[in-house]
């Protein structure tokens, strides 16, 4: 139970007490999640990230990815230019929860290099979920509700009752992925049952 006790994130559940979400989600075996995987569709306008270009950062991956996602807010936002300086301070404000997280103080012009062009992406993937759905709200951070022992978190993005998880990765989601999406709406399930707040319809890694 100790271990229950300082979990403050439903990510930190879905991915470090796999015993837990096994219970939860039987049907989450390697088999399921490779045939998901399998159907899962790509969008031609995203442009791969050269691997030299992340090879070039100095940075933690977790910390180029924040700084990245910092980026894509000013973007979805309309801002003219992007201030690195804020897309850093948001990054490691994030980041500054996690004990092995390398704050620097800094970044490099390989650093932004690399950060813009997934932030462009994500840009991209976002602006077309919102032409899809123009009615509905758009939200950054959206709330993640809590539950008993498990404490309120953010999500990434969401377009009314569709859920948006972003990775950024070299290879398929894994089922701790798709646990951590399907946690959430579990904990939106469950908000909806005991207050009547709308839950999660969908959900997109």
């Amino acid at each position: 139970m100790t271990r229950l006790s300082v979990a403050h994130d439903p990510r930190t559940i879905a991915r470090d007490i796999p015993g837990v979400l096994d219970a939860l989600f039987p049907q989450l075996a390697q088999g399921v999640v490779a045939s998901i995987n399998r159907r899962s569709v790509s969008l031609p306008e995203l442009e791969v990230v050269p691997p030299e270009l992340i090879d070039a950062s100095r940075l933690q991956k977790a910390m180029l990815f924040e700084i990245a996602v910092a980026a894509a807010e000013q973007l979805i936002n309309r801002q003219e230019s992007i201030d690195w300086d804020v897309c850093l301070e948001v990054a490691v404000d994030r980041q500054r929860k996690h004990f092995d997280a390398v704050l620097p103080l800094s970044l490099s012009e390989s650093d932004k290099a690399a950060a813009l062009w997934v932030a462009n992406n994500l840009f991209t993937m976002l602006s077309k979920f919102r032409s899809q759905a123009p009615d509905e709200k758009f939200e950054c951070a959206p709330r993640i509700p809590g539950y008993q022992w498990i404490a309120s978190g953010v999500g990434d993005f969401s377009v009314g009752a569709t859920l948006i998880e972003i990775k950024c990765t070299s290879k398929h989601f894994s089922s701790s992925d798709y646990r951590q999406i399907l946690m959430y709406w579990l904990l939106s399930y469950c908000a909806a049952i005991e207050s009547g707040e709308p839950e999660w319809l969908r959900g997109v890694l």
